[in-house]
């Protein structure tokens, strides 16, 4: 019985996985080496990398496809449509990658998936300065793997949504997720997003007021409530650029104010 369910749990499938990348040097091989016990098929969506990633992707056997950029969703449904002979699809960010238990642990996910399974969720946990984020935003769990035809993202200039369209299930282990290359990254980064995001946020005539309250509220629920005091400096960080993110989306919303 035993025996049984071990090569049930190891029995082929098709897979694929998609990349989209951008100048992403600092984490790209990881990522493409934390996949490749999963598939060998492998594509890549660059924009026009600069830094070597191209060499990078093609080097570990990837199939690098060029697309201008036209924002995140785009680029990621692109890359997911170049998929379509598979079975399954995983999605992955360039800055993303798999631990060894989740690799097993998405393997047995697909494996044992029963018919009516469209998506499969991931626990991504934050790795920065060197050391994990244990509390500060984790558990993490979205959506990057799912049956051909059972993804979309919505259409979003930023903090995209990878959905399935029907049940899902959890595939145990750790995403490591690499988002920022230190605190001024962070900073530049957030400061982007403000940006691309404030068509999208509801101005207030009282924005820094909003903020405060916002910034409050990320320090009780990431400092507090998930013990983000815990992870040390690394946790503090990490808090202090969720909440300077918030102060810049208020900033950039209330700046496009139309009242």
């Amino acid at each position: 019985m035993a025996d049984g369910a071990a090569t049930d749990a190891h029995r082929r499938f098709d897979l694929a996985v998609v990349v989209t990348t951008h100048n992403s040097m600092r984490t790209i091989e990881r990522c493409l080496q934390s996949v490749a016990s999963l598939s060998k098929n492998i594509y890549v969506v660059d924009d026009g990398s600069t830094d070597g990633t191209i060499d990078a992707c093609r080097a570990l056997g990837a199939r690098v496809t060029h697309r201008p950029w036209e924002g995140f969703a785009k680029q990621k449904s692109f890359a997911i449509s170049l998929a379509a002979s598979h079975e399954w699809v995983l999605l992955l960010d360039s800055d993303e990658s798999l631990e060894s238990n989740l690799q097993e642990g998405l393997h047995r996910a697909i494996a044992e998936a029963s018919p009516t399974t469209r998506g499969i969720e991931i626990n991504r946990k934050l790795w920065y300065a060197g050391g994990w984020i244990h509390h500060v935003s984790f558990p993490d769990w979205i959506v990057r793997c799912g049956r051909q035809g059972a993804l979309s993202i919505n259409e979003r200039p930023i903090h995209e949504c990878l959905q399935a369209d029907g049940p899902t299930i959890r595939a145990q282990g750790i995403c490591r997720h690499e988002s920022w290359a230190g605190f001024a990254d962070g900073l530049a980064r957030g400061a982007h997003y403000a940006k691309l995001g404030a068509p999208l946020r509801r101005a207030t005539r009282f924005p820094i007021l909003s903020a405060a309250v916002s910034i409050v509220a990320i320090i009780f629920k990431q400092g507090i409530l998930r013990r983000g005091f815990l992870d040390g400096t690394r946790g503090i960080n990490a808090i202090m650029l969720q909440c300077i993110g918030k102060y810049a989306d208020c900033m950039a919303a209330h700046e496009r104010r139309d009242f």
